[in-house]
């Protein structure tokens, strides 16, 4: 298994700020499986991430053998938060982001994954390694760019969902707050022939930390329809 951290994220550097959207990422992931020899993988995404894999399923279909779609965000009705903008207004943005980050990205990150993790209780160890990510004002600038260029990337790659053709499984929480499964999951499953849904009642958004077993079943069940 290999886990990436998108442009950006995690401990992955982002070189321009700007115009790297969701297609541009889903070529970095592409060619970095190509320059570790990677063939037919099976690609997992959640959140964002699922966008991500979708769009490499689109763009890169033939060379992957399913995909896994964790709560994913999948249609342009995705919410831009007003933080997001704020990089944007000249000279205010900047000083916001570089002076501000330390005291804002705390709150921030405490507010969403208390909604992401909803009805479930917050992992606090979780949460704190989270917020760090989120004191350094580069972070905070790919955040914001990924955040309100998202909606227009899918409303694009949304019209090509029908074309994929490898196995899929989708899985989403019933009580998912950030991203409603009528919304995202249950039109993706129409959208895609023959994909699975598996919907966790009473389940929210941040199915990794506290669905794993949910998702070790979804990727075995691709893998496993992906060797036939």
């Amino acid at each position: 298994m290999l886990a990436f951290d998108r442009p950006g994220h995690g401990f992955s550097e982002r070189h321009d700020s700007v115009q790297t959207t969701l297609e541009v990422q889903a070529r970095v992931i592409h060619d970095a499986l190509q320059k570790l020899s990677i063939r037919k993988a099976v690609l997992v995404g959640h959140s964002w991430g699922g966008s991500l894999v979708l769009a490499a399923a689109v763009a890169n279909g033939q060379d992957i053998s399913g995909i896994v779609l964790l709560a994913p965000a999948a249609y342009p009705s995705v919410r831009v938060e007003w933080w997001s903008l704020l990089p944007r207004v000249p000279l205010i943005g900047e000083l916001v982001v570089n002076t501000l980050t330390p005291f804002l990205g705390r709150a921030f990150v405490r507010k969403s994954l208390k909604q992401a993790y909803d009805p479930q209780d917050v992992q606090h160890d979780y949460v704190e390694q989270s917020a760090e990510m989120w004191m350094r004002p580069d972070h905070i600038r790919a955040c914001a760019y990924d955040e309100r260029t998202l909606a227009a990337s899918l409303k694009i790659l949304s019209q090509n969902y029908s074309d994929i053709e490898m196995p899929v499984v989708i899985v989403t929480g019933s009580a998912d707050r950030l991203l409603d499964p009528n919304k995202h999951a249950y039109p993706l499953q129409k959208a895609i022939k023959n994909s699975q849904l598996v919907v966790l009642p009473e389940t929210g958004h941040q199915l990794p930390q506290t669905r794993p077993d949910a998702v070790v079943a979804a990727i075995d069940a691709v893998w496993a329809s992906a060797s036939i």
